[in-house]
């Protein structure tokens, strides 16, 4: 993760950002938090994870995670879509 992360806000307001979280070649659910509160986002849509079984994670672990930081995640399961 960089800190660049942390001059979006300078420059923009964000509704949603789209983070990895499956660890292993990217950030973890932790990490994605973290990348969450830089750049001053309440809603991460997650992706990278559970598409192979070394990238699995617990969704509700995940979710608390987030919202022990007053944000949401979104998790679509693997093959589904959603409307933003």
């Amino acid at each position: 993760m960089t800190f660049d992360m942390k001059l979006i806000p300078m420059r923009t307001s964000l509704d949603l950002a789209i983070l990895p979280i499956g660890s292993n070649f990217t950030m973890d659910v932790d990490d994605a938090a973290i990348a969450a509160e830089f750049v001053e986002v309440n809603t991460v849509l997650g992706y990278h994870y559970d598409t192979f079984g070394y990238i699995k994670i617990d969704h509700e672990i995940a979710k608390q995670k987030f919202a022990n930081k007053n944000k949401e995640l979104i998790l679509i399961p693997v093959g589904d879509s959603i409307e933003l």
